[in-house]
C-alpha cells in the first residue's frame, strides 16, 4: 500500500512537471534524486515507424534511421546531428528548431516539412526533396544540395544558398542559385 503511494506521488509529480513545462521532476524517494523528462532515442532503427510520434527535444545523435517514416512528427528542438536519414520520410513533421548538424538525408523526403530555424550546418541533403517545405531562416551553412529538389521550397533566400553548396542536377526557385560543390 505505501509502495503504490509513493507511485502516485511520482506520477503526480512527474505531470505536475510536465504541464508546468520542465523538463525534469524530484523523485520522491530519494534526496536530490532527478528523472530526466526528455527522451532520447540512438543507435540502429532503420525502416522504423516513427510517423505522428512526439519527439520534441529528443536526442537522437550519432544513430541510424535510414528509410524510417518520421510523417507527420513532431521533432521541434529534436537534436539529430551526425544521424543518418538516408531515404526517411519527413512529409508534414516539424522539425522546427532541429539541430540537423552533419546529419545524412540523402534521398529523404521533406514535403510539407516545417524546418524554421533548423540548424542544417554541414548537413548532406544530396537528391532530398523539399515541395512546399517550409525552410525560413534555416541554417544551411556548408549543407550539400546536389541534385535537391526546392524549386517549391518556401522561405528560402539567396544567402541561405550563398552558404550552401550543390550541382547542376539541384532544383531551385526561379532567380535563385547555388555555388557548386568541390
Amino acid at each position: 500500500m505505501l509502495t503504490q503511494l509513493r507511485f502516485a506521488v511520482f506520477a503526480a509529480a512527474a505531470l505536475g512537471a510536465v504541464s508546468a513545462g520542465q523538463a525534469s521532476a524530484f523523485w520522491p524517494f530519494g534526496a536530490d534524486a532527478r528523472v530526466d523528462m526528455a527522451p532520447a532515442y540512438g543507435g540502429v532503427c532503420e525502416e522504423c515507424d516513427l510517423s505522428g510520434r512526439i519527439l520534441t527535444g529528443a536526442r537522437m545523435t550519432h544513430s541510424n534511421f535510414s528509410r524510417s517514416d518520421f510523417s507527420n512528427a513532431v521533432l521541434t528542438r529534436a537534436d539529430a546531428s551526425h544521424s543518418d536519414f538516408g531515404g526517411a520520410d519527413f512529409t508534414q513533421a516539424d522539425l522546427s528548431r532541429a539541430r540537423l548538424i552533419d546529419a545524412s538525408c540523402p534521398h529523404a523526403r521533406f514535403e510539407r516539412a516545417r524546418l524554421q530555424q533548423a540548424d542544417a550546418r554541414g548537413a548532406d541533403f544530396t537528391r532530398a526533396t523539399f515541395a512546399n517545405a517550409d525552410v525560413t531562416r534555416m541554417n544551411l551553412e556548408d549543407a550539400d544540395l546536389s541534385g535537391a529538389d526546392l524549386r517549391r521550397a518556401r522561405g528560402l533566400t539567396q544567402a541561405q544558398l550563398d552558404q550552401a553548396c550543390g550541382d547542376r542536377r539541384t532544383r531551385l526557385p526561379h532567380g535563385l542559385r547555388v555555388g557548386s560543390c568541390g
